[in-house]
C-alpha cells in the first residue's frame, strides 16, 4: 500500500530519521535509468540535497519487506523531480530519479482514493 505525505512536519521527520546523512549507494537500476532518460549524474548531486522543496512523499512498503520513500522535488511551477530511496540501515539506496515537466496532481489525486 502506498501513503501519500504532504504534512510538511511529517516530511521534514522522515527525511532527519530516514535519508539526511546516510551513505549513498547507487543501483544498478538508478545507472540504467539516468542512461536512458539522459538525466546527468550532477543533476541528482544538485536535486538532491534540496530537502525544503520535497512537498511530497510517497511511502510504500515493498516485496522484500523494505519501505521505500520517494521523494518529490517542487524545483520550479512545472518542473518536479522525483527520487526514489530505500533505507538501508546506516545506507540510503538510491533506485530512480525522474524529471518531470508538468503538474503531478492527477497522479497525487489517485493515490488519494
Amino acid at each position: 500500500m502506498i501513503n501519500l505525505i504532504s504534512d510538511k512536519k511529517e516530511i521534514e521527520d522522515i527525511i532527519n530519521a530516514k535519508i539526511r546523512g546516510k551513505r549513498l549507494i547507487f543501483t544498478e537500476w538508478y545507472r540504467m535509468g539516468i542512461m536512458r532518460k539522459g538525466i546527468p549524474e550532477e543533476k541528482f548531486n544538485e536535486v538532491f540535497p534540496q530537502f525544503e522543496k520535497v512537498f511530497k512523499i510517497e511511502k510504500e512498503g515493498l516485496k522484500q519487506g523494505d519501505i521505500g520513500y520517494e521523494l518529490f522535488y517542487e524545483l520550479s511551477n512545472n518542473i518536479t523531480f522525483s527520487i526514489a530511496t530505500i533505507p538501508k540501515n546506516e545506507a540510503l539506496m538510491i533506485i530512480h530519479i525522474v524529471e518531470y515537466k508538468r503538474k503531478l496532481d492527477d497522479r497525487f489525486r489517485k493515490l488519494k482514493r
